[in-house]
């Protein structure tokens, strides 16, 4: 495979231990394909920021996240807060940019306890196909 990226390949995945035994599982949260690497940007954004706001709510929208903030009791940095920092860091996204330019994966794995979440654009390049020239069929000679 070569040439620049023509498709971007984005997941969001959570890996966890199942109950009860030692087995640790990957499940698929959501996957999409895009011919932009913008708009496999923002789908990874938006993606993120939806995971984090189902972990836990944001505390610039939750009035008692912001009570305990005022009260002088900031909670502690967790994994959706980590998810929020990266989305909102504009030296993330140029990096993000430049090694998806380069054809190169981004990702941004967070723990959260036992479980990990992975947030993932992968760059697909163009296949080459070999192509023959089309020539005409000769009829038979008897």
């Amino acid at each position: 495979m070569s040439g620049p990226p023509v498709s971007y390949l984005c997941y969001v995945l959570v890996e966890g231990p199942v109950h009860g035994s030692r087995a640790v599982l990957p499940y698929i949260l959501d996957t999409t394909r895009t011919r932009s690497q913008e708009d496999a940007l923002v789908w990874l954004r938006q993606r993120a920021r939806w995971v984090a706001d189902r972990l836990d709510p944001d505390p610039a929208v939750s009035p008692w996240v912001t009570e305990l903030m005022r009260m002088g009791r900031v909670p502690v940095p967790d994994a959706p807060t980590e998810i929020r920092v990266w989305c909102d860091d504009p030296g993330e996204e140029r990096a993000a940019r430049a090694r998806l330019e380069q054809g190169v994966p981004v990702s941004v794995v967070v723990p959260d306890g036992p479980d990990r979440y992975t947030l993932a654009i992968c760059p697909q390049r163009a296949r080459v196909l070999l192509v023959l020239p089309n020539f005409p069929l000769q009829p038979r000679r008897r």
